[in-house]
């Protein structure tokens, strides 16, 4: 892959995306010899890369080398060349986590220093103690945020965070009704582990409008 001097241009999910389809090729390449089988699991990828994305005629060729893997090894190259293009999440403060859950009596902080902001969509972490998940997404260049209590034990399902089957919880959400004094509830299946659905989300649309769903 050629180094283009340009501005990264990938969020995180566009990178896990990234990931799904160099998975797809290698995949093909280790279970069949069949040309045809391989040049249509190619022109598959190709597709998923040009209807997917609206890229700029350098990105596209950044991304397009993709198409041309033909082993394990130049597939794991791509990737780690790649990483220099992700805008990660962007970095917040202790004290900006506060305000966003101002209300929380005790609010439990995640360790920030821990956190691979690179590696994230979005920003979550539990409180095991009271059985509540805190998640914080990027929006209109400000963060907005969601808390919940999840049931345990965790079952096996779908999450509406990433859409892929796991094992999940029952997260609880509520919101203020139009009534004064009423509030409505919703209840979403997410991953049992934050970290593992960050690792799994490959369309950042799909996060924000869960975001805009149950904080209505």
């Amino acid at each position: 892959m050629e180094k283009q001097l340009i501005k990264p241009f990938l969020t995180v999910a566009n990178y896990r995306f990234m990931e799904q389809q160099t998975d797809k090729i290698i995949r093909a390449l280790a279970t069949t010899k069949d040309k045809n089988v391989i040049l249509a699991v190619r022109g598959i990828v190709k597709s998923e890369l040009i209807d997917s994305f609206t890229w700029s005629d350098e990105e596209e060729k950044i991304v397009q080398s993709l198409i041309d893997i033909n082993d394990r090894a130049e597939g794991e190259v791509f990737l780690e060349q790649l990483k220099t293009y992700i805008i990660p999440f962007k970095a917040v403060e202790t004290s900006k986590l506060k305000s966003l859950f101002k209300k929380e009596k005790k609010l439990k902080l995640p360790n920030l220093e821990e956190i691979d902001f690179q590696q994230i969509s979005y920003l979550a972490w539990d409180d095991p103690g009271k059985l509540r998940r805190y998640l914080v997404m990027e929006q209109d260049k400000g963060f907005k945020a969601l808390k919940g209590t999840f049931k345990l034990p965790a079952t096996q399902g779908i999450c509406a965070l990433c859409n892929q089957h796991t094992e999940v919880v029952r997260l609880t959400t509520s919101v203020k009704g139009e009534v004064p004094g009423t509030f409505t509830k919703h209840y979403n299946y997410v991953c049992a582990d934050s970290q593992l659905c960050n690792q799994h989300v490959t369309d950042i649309e799909k996060v924000s409008a869960f975001f805009d769903r149950v904080t209505k």
